[in-house]
């Protein structure tokens, strides 16, 4: 129950990180991500260091202000960076201090108390009140159970280690202690015997556990009366609790007293940091007060954040710093409405996000204008970001992307973007010399990410077949289970050998997946298998969905041309295709091919995006990626937009698809009409349940069709289905039942499969 509290407090904080959460449930499937747009690419320090490749409006802020301090010639020094690279981490990987281990120190020194029992670890983790009593926050800190163990110590050296006095104070401390996690418990205010030091003492355990009891008013009440009181040894401690108290209050109390009791804690903070004799307590009190200062006055403190993180000196205080900022941000009024925001702050780094991040096109003009005055390469690229190369000062803007120097922190963005403007304004032949500049002359000086986003470009501005296929391939930025949309690279130390192996594969991003299954004839795809453009397993990809596309298309001719090319590529498939190849009419040809595919359930009339199916060919894959999961490439157009929309800022990747310009207008209508063929068909099961019981009625005597019938029962139960499904998995269990119900098939067919 400990580590599901702790689980929780830590979600509780990570939801407010960057304003969304995205929750997943499994199985989750590996995904190669070969453009990061939630953070830069790994490792984080290099971004850290001023490679900061083609920036993302969908960053998150923390990385969007690094890219601004770089690209407006500032830098970090080696600390600030260290401290960059772990707010990231923290956030990424929810790191925090685990507080298991917290009340050790307090176990280990009660036990020095003679007659006191021993007691479990103590969970620090408290349930808020109804109506959030699902929520938990951390109630006990670790400093508290060392003031605890160090203050016990110098009890003992005074009292010993064996005196009723020492007893009564652990069992008070122990009550106290209690609190943490629930109820409420209150030491007794009497004392065995009466002694100044425990009293005080016994004062200052009394206002602790009504703090932990989360009643802060008493807490409050105790606390002040305790630094009032001179002859206290707690004075101070108590004095600056009574802030800490009234900011607990804030956080956990009725929402109607938030503001006074923080008013009232900064009041308590400045008395704190004005008084010299408590300097012991400035630093702490000084990050509550910013704290306070945050929540009062949020506006106010991000101008000043916003001011402190572009000063030109180390910054110390950088990691808090920079987290409080973009929380800040985060939780301004109307980030969550559906309209732009204004930024109503006078810092220009406030100002350039909030414009960069904008997913609206009217904040060209804002932007444009804060360039035309400030001619810095920030706003340079959030112009640039958001131009249209139709735009008429689209070429004003190449002119000075192109002018932006290779040294420069905003090179690569200025230059992705010139190439995207020119290719938006009919410029391909210009486009295409820029990009080929670039991967030849700046390949080494750009991460995955970049080098993935250029070559999407150039492949739209291939002028041939072959030309197009070179930029098809490329190398995943990184492997990602990414269940949770962070991008976070796969661990090598948690993965098995096979998954390693997948790593520095060649695989097709989104654009070469769809241009391939989508945009291109059969009578060209062909070509990708048959010259060896290709690494072997992405040509294997292309020969086996462009043969069986071939055989569901009735392209006879190309699909015997690709039996060659898959008996080299495919082995284990070769005896299927040599019936493939005897049978003497296209009816017997489609079965038998039909056949092959049942027996096969990785086949696929379409190449795979990304990692794809893992699972061998011949094999069925354990979540039902089985038989062409072909309904998913057939979403309505307004769905198919619909799904790549997001409510957050935009991003750069290979999504966007346009017309290929090698391909002539007649070969653009094949390809159409093909893909369109294709999408006719439905599920792929109940395509091939059709298939097998069409052949059925026409050649009884197959010997295979009691197994192609089981094994288009059982496509309905492991594959892709739809609502019509459960007619055609009733219907082959039928036929087979009904035709052949004496072999074997028939007896491992028990039941057919509803949707």
């Amino acid at each position: 129950m400990t580590r599901l509290r702790r689980l929780i407090a830590i979600f509780l904080v990570v939801i407010f990180i960057n304003g969304t959460t995205v929750l997943a449930c499994g199985p989750f499937t590996l995904e190669a991500v070969f453009v990061y747009t939630v953070h830069p690419d790994y490792p984080l320090e290099k971004f850290a260091a001023g490679r900061i490749g083609v920036v993302q409006p969908s960053y998150a802020r923390s990385y969007l202000y690094t890219a601004y301090r770089y690209m407006s010639g500032l830098s970090f020094t080696p600390d600030e960076q260290k401290a960059l690279v772990e707010l990231w981490k923290d956030r990424l990987d929810f790191r925090g201090e685990d507080p298991s281990g917290w009340s050790k120190v307090w176990l280990e020194a009660r036990k020095k108390v003679a007659g006191v029992q021993d007691r479990g670890e103590i969970d620090v983790h408290r349930s808020r009140e109804k109506p959030n009593e699902y929520e938990y926050y951390v109630n006990c800190n670790k400093d508290s159970f060392e003031t605890a163990a160090a203050t016990l110590n110098q009890r003992i050296a005074k009292y010993g280690a064996d005196s009723p006095a020492m007893q009564n104070w652990v069992a008070a401390q122990d009550a106290v202690f209690s609190n943490c996690t629930s109820g409420k418990s209150i030491p007794d205010a009497t004392l065995p015997a009466p002694d100044a030091v425990l009293q005080a003492d016994r004062a200052y355990q009394i206002a602790a556990a009504y703090f932990y009891a989360a009643d802060f008013d008493e807490a409050t009440k105790s606390f002040t009366a305790i630094a009032e009181d001179p002859a206290s040894p707690w004075k101070q401690t108590a004095s600056y609790l009574v802030a800490r108290t009234l900011i607990r209050k804030a956080s956990l109390g009725a929402p109607e007293q938030k503001q006074e009791s923080l008013r009232a804690a900064e009041s308590q903070l400045a008395k704190i940091l004005g008084d010299k004799s408590q300097l012991r307590f400035h630093r702490t009190a000084k990050g509550l007060a910013n704290l306070v200062r945050l929540r009062l006055h949020p506006e106010e403190r991000l101008r000043e954040l916003g001011q402190v993180l572009l000063a030109n000196y180390q910054n110390n205080n950088l990691k808090q710093d920079l987290w409080d900022y973009t929380t800040l941000m985060d939780q301004r009024p109307g980030r969550d409405q559906s309209k732009p925001i204004v930024s109503t702050n006078n810092d220009d780094l406030t100002d350039w996000i909030d414009t960069f991040q904008s997913p609206y096109n009217t904040t060209f003009d804002h932007s444009f204008e804060r360039w035309q005055t400030k001619r810095t390469d920030p706003w340079l690229i959030a112009t640039l970001s958001v131009a249209d190369g139709k735009h008429a000062k689209a070429p004003e803007l190449i002119a000075q992307a192109l002018n932006v120097k290779p040294a420069a922190a905003a090179f690569a963005s200025a230059r992705f973007h010139a190439v995207r403007l020119l290719m938006e304004s009919g410029k391909n032949d210009e486009a295409r010399t820029l990009v080929d500049q670039l991967l030849k002359n700046n390949r080494d000086q750009f991460d995955t990410s970049t080098l993935n986003l250029l070559a999407s470009k150039r492949m739209l501005l291939a002028t041939s077949f072959p030309d197009f296929l070179v930029y098809t391939v490329r190398n995943p930025a990184t492997l990602s289970w990414n269940d949770d949309g962070r991008e976070i690279p796969v661990d090598d130390d948690e993965i098995e050998a096979e998954m390693k192996a997948l790593k520095d594969a060649p695989r097709f991003d989104y654009d070469a997946g769809i241009a391939l299954n989508q945009q291109i004839p059969l009578t060209i795809l062909k070509q990708a298998a048959t010259q060896k453009h290709l690494v072997v397993s992405l040509r294997r990809d292309v020969a086996q969905a462009v043969w069986l596309r071939a055989v569901i298309l009735g392209d006879t001719q190309t699909a015997d041309e690709l039996v060659p090319v898959l008996r080299e590529l495919v082995p284990e498939l070769s005896p299927l295709l040599n019936d493939y190849v005897s049978a003497t009419t296209p009816q017997a040809k489609k079965f038998s091919a039909i056949y092959a595919w049942l027996r096969f359930p990785g086949l696929e009339p379409v190449v795979d995006i990304g990692v794809g199916r893992r699972t061998p060919l011949n094999q069925q894959d354990s979540y039902r990626d089985n038989w062409w999961c072909g309904n998913a490439f057939y979403l309505p157009e307004e769905e198919k937009e619909n799904e790549l929309e997001t409510d957050g800022p935009p991003s750069f990747t290979a999504r966007a698809t346009s017309p290929l310009l090698f391909l002539s207008a007649a070969e653009q209508a094949t390809a159409k009409r093909e893909w369109s063929t294709l999408g006719q068909l439905g599920a792929a099961p109940n395509y091939i349940a059709q298939q097998v019981i069409q052949w059925a009625n026409r050649t009884p005597n197959d010997e295979r069709l009691p197994e192609a019938l089981h094994l288009a029962v059982k496509s309905t139960r492991y594959g892709c289905t739809d609502k019509d499904s459960g007619r055609w998995s009733k219907a082959a269990f039928d036929v087979l039942h009904r035709k052949y119900p004496n072999t074997r098939w028939a007896k491992m067919t028990p039941y057919w499969f509803k949707e």
